[in-house]
């Protein structure tokens, strides 16, 4: 049997072989899609006897599936965690890690810019039948979750660096004062991956991926992760998992798996593309200002250098103008493609506040100028081009 423990010792390995029992599989580099939907046992005793944990014993495919538990593996020992859970969607994996963190009459601390249908989950499911309050904060000073946090406190809810106008947030001063009133600490880490981010070994609870984004990495997927390293937490995610019914397929996992193989050189590239448009916008007279945390005019930079060891292709700017000019700059564009998602190896571009209104937008921190884009694979200079040339016909 492979010496798991050898390929714990760089991210690259794991991605690479961590996880894949080579002798299990006929000695196939490349693990097989297992597509059953359940396993059958030598005997009663054996399945009555069933052990959810165990890597080698399977019994029912909404339960593990053994594709799926080689990219959890992987996820787990990247994250620095005990246990990963692989489920349909990054919804999914929010929706399951929010209901084992709160009950009925339990108060949340939540990000402004958090996922919007996280968001929408607290305000309204939450809210009606649970009677859960949530306090939402704009999150940069570690003061403002000291004000609000109450000993009813159950969950906080980060995103670092936000996918909008990409704030962060002190994940090891947040962690200890969530701990101080026995709250936990969720964090979507989708934007930095396990490879420029690790939450749990700065006090996070649970760490969230959307795997469609850059784990997938090809826009071919849906899925999303849950991260810890409780094993009491664990154990509770893969229960309510297994209620909720809510695990990715094998065939999604084995393209996650593939995706993982590739993901350090693709997001290296990425970053490497992002800064140089960054850096292209900022110098441009109709560009009002960029956000992305590489840059060192970030209000947050040297907090980033202290929590991360890189970004990714998604970065944001707001116009001049009107709104009118920024909408038409979004559609004069060639190379990107009007999007809602990104990490995929194409390059995007959309106005996530065209239709909020002023106040709305204040509170979210950008106005309805702002255009978020990802920057794909394209290449660096043909997309400079493409901004430069949609730059130039409306301004």
């Amino acid at each position: 049997m492979t010496d798991q423990k050898e390929y714990l010792k760089s991210d690259s390995l794991i991605a690479a072989h961590y996880g894949e029992e080579y002798e299990h599989y006929y000695n196939a580099i490349v693990p097989p899609v297992f597509m059953n939907s359940l396993n059958v046992f030598e005997t009663l005793d054996d399945y009555y006897d069933f052990d959810r944990t165990d890597r080698h014993k399977y019994c029912y495919g909404r339960v593990q599936n053994p594709t799926v538990r080689i990219l959890e593996d992987k996820i787990a020992a990247l994250e620095h965690g005990c246990g990963a859970l692989a489920l349909a969607s990054g919804m999914a994996a929010a929706s399951t890690a929010v209901f084992s963190t709160i009950k009925a009459g339990s108060h949340v601390v939540c990000l402004k810019n958090a996922y919007g249908p996280l968001k929408d989950l607290l305000t309204g499911y939450c809210r009606e039948h649970m009677n859960v309050e949530t306090t939402f904060v704009k999150g940069v000073e570690v003061s403002e979750f000291e004000a609000v946090i109450t000993d009813k406190t159950d969950l906080i809810v980060l995103e670092s660096p936000s996918s909008l106008v990409f704030s962060l947030q002190d994940i090891r001063k947040v962690s200890e004062i969530a701990h101080a009133h026995q709250a936990k600490v969720y964090i979507d880490n989708t934007y930095c991956t396990p490879l420029y981010q690790k939450p749990l070994d700065m006090g996070a609870d649970i760490v969230m991926h959307t795997t469609s984004k850059y784990i997938g990495g090809h826009s071919d997927v849906i899925g999303g992760m849950l991260v810890t390293k409780d094993p009491e937490l664990f154990a509770k995610l893969l229960h309510n998992r297994e209620l909720f019914g809510g695990i990715v397929g094998p065939m999604e996992a084995w393209l996650m798996i593939r995706g993982l193989r590739t993901m350090a050189t693709r997001l290296e590239q990425h970053q490497k593309t992002a800064m140089e448009v960054a850096k292209f916008l900022e110098e441009q007279p109709m560009v009002e200002k960029v956000y992305y945390p590489g840059l060192p005019s970030h209000p947050q930079y040297e907090l980033m250098k202290q929590q991360q060891t890189g970004n990714c292709g998604l970065l944001s700017f707001e116009l001049k103008g009107t709104l009118e000019q920024a909408v038409r700059f979004a559609e004069s564009l060639k190379i990107f493609k009007i999007g809602v998602s990104w990490g995929g190896f194409e390059s995007l571009v959309f106005l996530p506040h065209m239709r909020l209104n002023d106040q709305t937008c204040e509170e979210l921190g950008a106005s309805q100028r702002i255009v978020r884009i990802h920057c794909g694979l394209e290449g660096t200079e043909s997309l400079i081009s493409d901004l430069r040339s949609a730059l130039e016909r409306i301004y």
